[in-house]
C-alpha cells in the first residue's frame, strides 16, 4: 500500500509509471483492506459507535487513508500538533519556521497555549503552538481550516496578545533577578497564521500565497515595534505551485496535499520527508488511535463551524441593523420629503386660491366692462335713431322750404 512508501523504495520513474495505470483507485486488495478495517472496528462497539458518529467525509477519509487510497490531512489540528510537536520533534517546526522567517531559528521552549476571551459574547482565541526561540522572540502558529471574518484584526489580538505575555514574563524574570525591567528585554514576537481556505482578502492576490507584514513609518524612521505577520494560503500555494522545488515550497505541500502523486514527488525531491510520512503512517497501526484524532478532527470542525456561524450571525446581525438604519433615514427622508410636499401642496392651493380670486376679480371686472360696453352700445344706438330723427326731420324741412320756394315763385 501507499503508506509502506513504495516511492521511497523504487525508482521515481516507476511510481510515475504506476501512477499512470490507476494507482490510488479502489482494487479489490484495498476493498478487502477496508472491509477487514471496519470489521476490526465492530469488534470494539464503543469504538465503532464514535467511527458511525463521524460525518460521511470524515469517515470516507479515515478509510481512504487506512487503505492507503490518500494521505492524511496535516491542516487537521491533532494531526498538525503530532508532526510538529516541538517537544518531541523541535526540528520539523524549526525548519518550517526557518523557511518562512528566512532566517535559522532554534526553538527554546514551549509555552503555554492559554486562550484569552475578546469579548463577553463568545469569541475565544484559541493558539495552537506557541514557542519561545532562541532569539528570545516568541512564535504563535495557527491553522484556519475556515476564511473566518476579519482575519486582520483576528492577528493583530493575537500578536497584541503575545506581546503583553511576554511583557509580564520578563517583569516577572527583572523582579526576580532584582534588576529594573527594561523594554529593551523584548524581542520580537511573529504570527503565522496558515489558511486552508482563504478569504475574499487574500483571494483578491490571487498571484501570491505568502504574506508578510511589520510595521513601519513612512519617513524611513526605525523603531522595532516587535510584532510581525505571516500569512500563507495554502488554497493559493496549491493551484500555483504543482512541483516542489525548494524546501519551504515542499513544507507548504505538505501542509496542503494529501494526493499520493504530491507525497510521492515530495519525497522523490526531499526524501527526509518520508519520515515525517511514516510517523503518520504509524495510524494505520492503531485504528483505535485514528478513529479518535478523526473524533478530535471533528471536535475542531464543529468548533470552527459554530465560531464561523456565530461570526456569520454577528455579520447578518450588522448588516440587518445597518439594513434598518438605512430604512430608517429613508423614512426620515421620505417623511421631510412628504412634508415638503405637503407645505409646497398648500402653497400651490393658496397660490391657486389666489389664482382663483384674481380670476374671479378680472371676471366681474370684464362683466362690468360688458356691462358698461352695452350701456354705450344702447346709447350709441339711441343716438344713431335721435339722429335717424334728426335726418328724417331735416328732409322734412327741407322739402317743406322747398315747397315754399315753388310757392313763392309761383306769386310772383
Amino acid at each position: 500500500m501507499f503508506y509502506d512508501y513504495p516511492a521511497v523504495e523504487r525508482p521515481w520513474q516507476n511510481y510515475v509509471a504506476e501512477q499512470q495505470y490507476g494507482f490510488g483507485e479502489l482494487t479489490e486488495e484495498k476493498g478487502e483492506a477496508a472491509q477487514a478495517f471496519l470489521t476490526r472496528l465492530q469488534e470494539d462497539p464503543s469504538l465503532y459507535g464514535r467511527f458511525l458518529n463521524l460525518p460521511a467525509r470524515l469517515q470516507k477519509e479515515l478509510v481512504d487513508f487506512y487503505t492507503g487510497q490518500k494521505g492524511v490531512k496535516i491542516t487537521y489540528d491533532p494531526f498538525f500538533k503530532y508532526v510538529f510537536n516541538p517537544e518531541l520533534h523541535p526540528e520539523r517546526l524549526e525548519r518550517l519556521l526557518s523557511g518562512l522567517l528566512k532566517e535559522k531559528v532554534k526553538i527554546r521552549q514551549v509555552l503555554p497555549t492559554d486562550s484569552i476571551r475578546l469579548d463577553e459574547s463568545m469569541s475565544l482565541v484559541v493558539m495552537d503552538i506557541l514557542v519561545e526561540l532562541a532569539s528570545g522572540a516568541l512564535c504563535n502558529v495557527e491553522i484556519q481550516k475556515a476564511p473566518y471574518a476579519f482575519p486582520g484584526q483576528r492577528a493583530a489580538c493575537y500578536s497584541s496578545e503575545l506581546v503583553v505575555r511576554q511583557y509580564s514574563r520578563e517583569r516577572q524574570k527583572a523582579k526576580a533577578e532584582g534588576c529594573t525591567f527594561s523594554y529593551q528585554r523584548l524581542s520580537k514576537v511573529y504570527t503565522v497564521v496558515i489558511l486552508e481556505k482563504s478569504s475574499g482578502d487574500f483571494c483578491r492576490y490571487s498571484d501570491h500565497y505568502i504574506h508578510r507584514a511589520s510595521q513601519v513609518f513612512d519617513t524611513g524612521l526605525s523603531l522595532n515595534l516587535l510584532q510581525e505577520y505571516i500569512f500563507i494560503s495554502l488554497d493559493i500555494f496549491h493551484s500555483i505551485v504543482h512541483e516542489a522545488k525548494e524546501e519551504l515550497e515542499a513544507w507548504l505541500m505538505f501542509l496542503s496535499s494529501d494526493d499520493p502523486a504530491d507525497i510521492a514527488r515530495i519525497i522523490s525531491a526531499f526524501p527526509e520527508f518520508a519520515e515525517y510520512y511514516r510517523d503518520i503512517a504509524e495510524f494505520r497501526k492503531k485504528p483505535e488511535e485514528l478513529v479518535n484524532m478523526f473524533s478530535k478532527v471533528l471536535a475542531e470542525l464543529d468548533r470552527d463551524e459554530y465560531v464561523n456561524m456565530m461570526e456569520q450571525l454577528r455579520e447578518e446581525t450588522r448588516n440587518f441593523a445597518e439594513q434598518v438604519r438605512g430604512l430608517q433615514a429613508q423614512c426620515l427622508s421620505l417623511t421631510k420629503k412628504a412634508r415638503s410636499l405637503s407645505d409646497s401642496n398648500r402653497s400651490l392651493e393658496d397660490c391657486n386660491r389666489s389664482l382663483e380670486d384674481r380670476n374671479q376679480s378680472l371676471e366681474d371686472r370684464n362683466q362690468s366692462l360688458e356691462d358698461r360696453n352695452q350701456s354705450l352700445e344702447d346709447r350709441n344706438q339711441s343716438l344713431e335713431d335721435r339722429n335717424q330723427s334728426l335726418e328724417d326731420r331735416n328732409r322734412s324741412l327741407e322739402e317743406e322750404n322747398r315747397k315754399l320756394r315753388e310757392l313763392l315763385q309761383s306769386r310772383s
